[in-house]
């Protein structure tokens, strides 16, 4: 499959490879058995993530702005740099996204279906990385997850820490998307993608399920 990456806030993709380099350990495995992942960057200039100063050299961006301002219309801004991607660079079989990342993915997936209900989906399947709460395409409210209705229905693979901050966000994210097409692997661990074996595994194991249901159709 290819994969379209879409990074964290205040981080990137390309140079100086901030999401390449954090998503390594677990694209290793996957790259060996033909996977493939392209990375993009954020369309909106913003400083370092704290945490990161003088750790690596910018430039970096935002999908949309970060808490609390609201997205408003710079969340359609970075769907449409989203799908000018896709038509540059595409096509692309799945997405998979890292905190805000994840829910810019997660959010045009959802608005795709709620707008072009007939249209086939944009992805096969979703890899949600730490992923925050996706808003509503408005970007004025978040999408709040509704009993026995899911607005996402493609094969989704969900990655959460326990100790991350973004915790309840990210099974919020988890609560949008069909139960029997969602594979879950809980970290433990903050808002990071690790590096030890048995969470590297586990990763690996989840987004390969989530593969092979997309590949079943």
């Amino acid at each position: 499959m290819r994969f379209l990456c879409l990074h964290g806030a205040s981080t990137n993709s390309e140079v100086p490879q901030i999401f390449q380099i954090q998503t390594g350990g677990l694209r290793q495995p996957l790259e060996e058995k033909g996977h493939r992942f392209k990375f993009i960057n954020g369309s909106l200039p913003t400083g370092v993530e704290e945490g990161l100063e003088g750790v690596v050299d910018g430039p970096f961006y935002n999908h949309y702005p970060r808490d609390p301002a609201l997205p408003s219309a710079q969340l359609s801004e970075a769907f449409e740099h989203v799908q000018r991607a896709i038509e540059s660079d595409g096509p692309f079989d799945a997405v998979m996204g890292f905190s805000q990342g994840a829910a810019l993915a997660a959010a045009l997936i959802a608005h795709h279906t709620k707008t072009q209900p007939t249209a086939p989906p944009l992805f096969r399947a979703a890899v949600f990385l730490c992923g925050g709460s996706p808003w509503e395409g408005s970007g004025m409210v978040r999408i709040v997850p509704q009993p026995d209705t899911y607005v996402i229905n493609i094969p989704t693979a969900h990655v959460v820490g326990k100790q991350d901050p973004l915790y309840p966000e990210s099974m919020k994210l988890y609560g949008l998307c069909e139960p029997s097409k969602a594979a879950f692997w809980d970290t433990g661990s903050k808002h990071m993608v690790p590096f030890d074996q048995k969470n590297t595994e586990e990763m690996v194991r989840v987004i390969e399920e989530t593969v092979a249901k997309a590949m079943r159709g």
